[in-house]
């Protein structure tokens, strides 16, 4: 695992060079006389604040221009953006969180559906469905009547990429099998799938938990 915190405070060009490690899991380095290629499967994790002072959620709190916004955003590609299985706004938490007034699902029993999770996978032949080749997509997460218009809805939109088709299709199956459902992933998996694909560029959220 890698995490990077303050994703957007690094370098564009150091960020870039992630993107075939993400998409191939491999690392190729080049010189004059060889060209050695070493494996780099890893789960990058990266968080970032929505604008450079952090306090972009805070209603009247944000001391950054628009243009300074814009530029910090921008310091992420769309490329290395696409990359990301999983864009999470995570906002500002409530009162009652904080103190601790409302009680939260235990993690013994979040734990004990990824795991179920993880044997459906490991049934399948695969670690885990991020893994899922795409010539496989149809045999291990079919799409029930509905769940492919939603699809086709986000492509036409420009909401989804070419190359976050399949990773959405692989969400929406893990979403399935989290909430025990059966062989087919349906129009609501797939809705999930894309909700968990936020857009940076669009939140005012205090911080964001990015993942792939």
């Amino acid at each position: 695992m890698l995490f990077l915190d303050e994703l957007a405070e690094f370098a564009t060009h150091v960020l870039d060079a992630l993107r075939q490690p993400l998409e191939e899991g491999v690392v190729r380095v080049a010189r004059a006389a060889a060209t050695v290629t070493f494996p780099a499967r890893f789960l990058l994790v990266a968080a970032m604040n929505p604008c450079p002072c952090g306090y972009g959620s805070r209603p009247g709190g944000c001391r950054c221009s628009d243009g300074t916004r814009a530029r910090y955003q921008r310091r992420l590609s769309g490329p290395l953006l696409d990359r990301f299985d999983l864009r999470v706004e995570v906002t500002r938490p409530s009162v009652s969180d904080l103190m601790g007034h409302e009680a939260n699902e235990p993690t013994a029993a979040v734990r004990e559906r990824v795991l179920a999770s993880r044997a459906v996978a490991e049934r399948h032949g695969i670690s885990t469905n991020s893994a899922i080749p795409v010539d496989r997509l149809d045999e291990l997460a079919p799409l029930a009547d509905g769940a492919a218009d939603v699809l086709a809805q986000a492509l036409k939109s420009g909401r989804l990429s070419a190359r976050g088709l399949h990773r959405v299709r692989r969400v929406a199956r893990t979403v399935a099998d989290l909430q025990g459902a059966d062989r087919l992933v349906t129009a609501a998996h797939v809705a999930t799938a894309l909700s968990l694909r936020s857009d940076p560029a669009g939140s005012a959220s205090s911080a964001r938990a990015l993942s792939a």
